[in-house]
C-alpha cells in the first residue's frame, strides 16, 4: 500500500512539472475572476456580448416581415401616431399637399443614409402601389400623384423602404439571414450600442412554446400561456391587448342568414368578456381618432335573444360554426353551448383552412384592423373577394365611398361614426374581443 501511495505522489509531481504553466495560468484566471467579477459583469452587458434571441410565430419572406422586425430595420414615408393619425416619418423633412389633395410633395432629409453608406435620395423611393405615380423632382424632393382623390393615401406610404437584401434606413442593420423551405428561418440584427437581436421563426404556436422550453429562444410572444409558465421563477410574464392590430368576431353569411333580427338574437346569446379593455365593439380600434364609443354593444342577454328570435319568425334549428384558427376552438365551444342553451340551436363546430364563401353559415375568425379607418374592402358590397360576410347595404356603401373622398378629419369622423353605428345595427358580424398577447422572457 505504501508503494502505491508513493507512486501516486510521484505521478502527481510529474504531472505538475509537465503542466506547471497551465496550472499557474488557470489559478491566475480564477483569482482574477474572483477579484474582478463586478467589472466582468458590467463587461458582459456591453452590446458585443449582449444577445437577445426572440421567437416569433409565422412564416415570412423578405417582402412580408412582421412589423416588429421591419420597423427596427427601416422606415416608410409616413407613420401612425398613438391615435392612428398619419404623420411624416423620421426620414422626411416636410410634406406639402397640392392639387386638391391629388399631389403630395415629400422633402426628404439630406442627412439620411442607407445601411450601405449611400445617401437616401428621391430616386430611391421604389414603392409599387396601384393608382399612385412617383416622380423625383430633384435629389431630395419626391412627388406622389393620384388621379382620383383618396383620403387614406398616407397610410399606404407607411410601407417599409428597402434596397436589395433588406438594406434599410433604421437603427438596426441585417447581419445574417437563414432560410428554410423558401421562408426565413432566422434573421440577425445589429445596432451600435444596442444588444444583438436574433429573431427565429416557428410555423405554429406549439413549436414556438417548445422552442422557449428547450432554451432555443429567450423571449416569445404568444396568444396562449401554458399553465406551467406562471409557476416558474426564472421567467418574466407580461401581457398586452392588441387593440390596434386584430380582433376576433363571428362573421355571418348574410346571404343565408339574411334576417337581421335573427342575427341580433345570436349576438345577444353570445357570451363575451367582462374586461372592458379586452372587449371589442366594432371593426375600428378604440385608439383610433375615428372610433365611435357609443355603438350598440350586444352584451350577453338571454332574455333579449329569445325575444328577438321569436320576433324574427325564423325556424332555424341547426347551424355550422367554422373555425379557421385552432387558437379559437375553446371560444367556439363556448359559443356552441350558449346558442344551444339560449336559443335551442344545434351547433356543429368544424375546423377548415379555407372558407367556402357561398356555403358557410358562420365563421369564428380574426379580423384585421387597418392603419386608416377606411373599411371599404371589408364591408362594401362590390368587394366580393374580401367582404367576409357577403354583406350588402346601400347606406353603408355610400358612407364607405364618402369616407375615401373627404380629407377633413372632422367630417370623416362623422362618416365613420355613422358607419359603425349602422354596421352594428345590421349585425353582419358579432364582434367579440381583442386578443391578449403574452410576452414571456427568460431572466438572466
Amino acid at each position: 500500500m505504501f508503494k502505491k501511495l508513493l507512486f501516486q505522489i510521484e505521478y502527481g509531481f510529474s504531472f505538475l512539472k509537465r503542466n506547471l504553466l497551465f496550472v499557474i495560468l488557470g489559478l491566475g484566471i480564477s483569482v482574477a475572476v474572483f477579484f474582478f467579477r463586478n467589472q466582468l459583469s458590467t463587461l458582459s452587458k456591453l452590446p458585443m456580448f449582449n444577445v437577445q434571441i426572440i421567437g416569433i410565430q409565422g412564416r415570412f419572406q423578405l417582402d412580408s416581415l412582421p412589423e416588429e422586425v421591419s420597423q427596427k430595420i427601416t422606415f416608410g414615408l409616413t407613420e401612425s401616431n398613438q391615435n392612428q393619425k398619419q404623420e411624416i416619418s423620421p426620414i422626411v423633412d416636410s410634406l406639402n399637399v397640392e392639387n386638391d389633395n391629388k399631389t403630395y410633395v415629400f422633402t426628404l432629409k439630406n442627412d439620411v443614409f442607407w445601411h450601405n453608406g449611400k445617401n437616401l435620395t428621391s430616386n430611391d423611393i421604389n414603392y409599387q402601389i396601384n393608382g399612385l405615380d412617383f416622380e423625383a423632382i430633384d435629389k431630395y424632393k419626391l412627388r406622389v400623384s393620384t388621379q382620383a382623390e383618396f383620403s387614406p393615401i398616407l397610410s399606404l406610404l407607411q410601407k417599409p423602404l428597402f434596397k436589395n437584401n433588406l438594406i434599410g434606413l433604421g437603427p438596426y442593420q441585417v447581419k445574417k439571414i437563414q432560410y428554410q423551405y423558401n421562408y426565413i428561418k432566422s434573421i440577425t440584427l445589429k445596432s451600435q450600442n444596442q444588444p444583438l437581436l436574433i429573431y427565429r421563426f416557428y410555423p405554429n404556436q406549439d413549436e414556438l412554446i417548445t422552442a422557449f422550453k428547450l432554451g432555443e429562444v429567450d423571449k416569445i410572444e404568444s396568444n396562449f400561456l401554458p399553465q406551467e409558465f406562471s409557476t416558474q421563477k426564472n421567467i418574466k410574464i407580461s401581457q398586452s391587448i392588441l387593440v390596434d392590430h386584430q380582433y376576433s368576431a363571428i362573421f355571418f353569411n348574410t346571404k343565408k342568414l339574411s334576417n337581421k333580427q335573427f342575427r341580433q338574437s345570436l349576438a345577444y346569446a353570445t357570451p363575451k368578456t367582462n374586461d372592458k379593455n379586452e372587449r371589442c365593439l366594432g371593426p375600428i380600434s378604440p385608439n383610433s381618432w375615428a372610433y365611435n364609443p357609443s355603438i350598440k354593444q350586444y352584451n350577453y342577454d338571454p332574455t333579449r335573444a329569445q325575444e328577438l328570435l321569436e320576433e324574427s319568425g325564423e325556424q332555424i334549428s341547426s347551424l355550422n360554426l367554422t373555425v379557421v384558427n385552432r387558437d379559437l376552438l375553446a371560444q367556439a365551444e363556448e359559443i356552441k353551448n350558449a346558442w344551444n342553451k339560449v336559443l335551442n340551436i344545434n351547433v356543429t363546430v368544424t375546423v377548415e383552412n379555407q372558407i367556402d364563401q357561398e356555403n358557410f353559415d358562420a365563421v369564428l375568425a380574426f379580423g384585421s384592423i387597418p392603419k386608416d379607418p377606411d373599411q371599404y374592402i371589408y364591408w362594401h358590397s362590390t368587394q366580393t373577394k374580401t367582404n367576409p360576410t357577403n354583406f350588402q347595404d346601400e347606406r353603408i356603401d355610400k358612407l364607405l365611398e364618402e369616407g375615401r373622398l373627404i380629407f377633413d378629419n372632422l367630417k370623416r369622423k362623422d362618416i365613420y361614426y355613422d358607419f359603425q353605428r349602422y354596421l352594428l345595427e345590421e349585425s353582419p358580424a358579432i364582434f367579440l374581443n381583442f386578443p391578449t398577447l403574452y410576452t414571456v422572457s427568460r431572466l438572466k
